[in-house]
């Protein structure tokens, strides 16, 4: 499922998504993520990953949902929804205050999903660096400069 959601959202890069490379991240020594799947029709149907993190903003651990995906044949059965309340559950167990995700921005009935659900739009944009342009600012002429002291 995390290979179809990558194919899904156009990403080509998928060979190190592996069963191997799953059970680590989600049951190994030290898990990176955590999980749910979601059933219907006694298959499964879905999945959530999210892992915390800090928002000094919310002085607290949010909940980040890295992934959620539900399978083309059980889209409508309520997997989704489903999978996204039983997080909302865990997270006010755990007195976690906020659920955060990304969706991307062509995709409109995925926005509208989670609108009907609560979810706003604060007017944010994602930004991200990686592979290449990651190790080029790394390793940059300004890579030798050192951060001043957090204030």
């Amino acid at each position: 499922m995390i290979r179809s959601l990558a194919l899904h959202e156009g990403k080509r890069d998928v060979d190190h998504i592996t069963c191997r490379a799953v059970e680590d991240w989600f049951f190994g020594p030290e898990p990176l993520c955590s999980a749910m799947l979601a059933e219907w029709r006694g298959e499964v149907a879905g999945y959530i990953a999210w892992y915390p993190i800090f928002s000094p903003f919310k002085g607290s651990r949010v909940f980040l949902v890295e992934n959620l995906w539900v399978e083309e044949t059980a889209r409508g059965s309520g997997s989704g929804r489903a999978l996204l309340q039983a997080l909302a559950r865990k997270a006010q167990q755990q007195g976690i205050p906020r659920l955060e995700l990304n969706v991307r921005a062509d995709n409109e009935s995925t926005r509208r999903f989670y609108s009907k659900l609560g979810f706003i739009y604060p007017g944010e944009h994602v930004c991200r660096i990686e592979d290449a342009a990651m190790t080029r600012l790394a390793h940059g002429p300004e890579a030798l400069l050192e951060p001043s002291a957090p204030r």
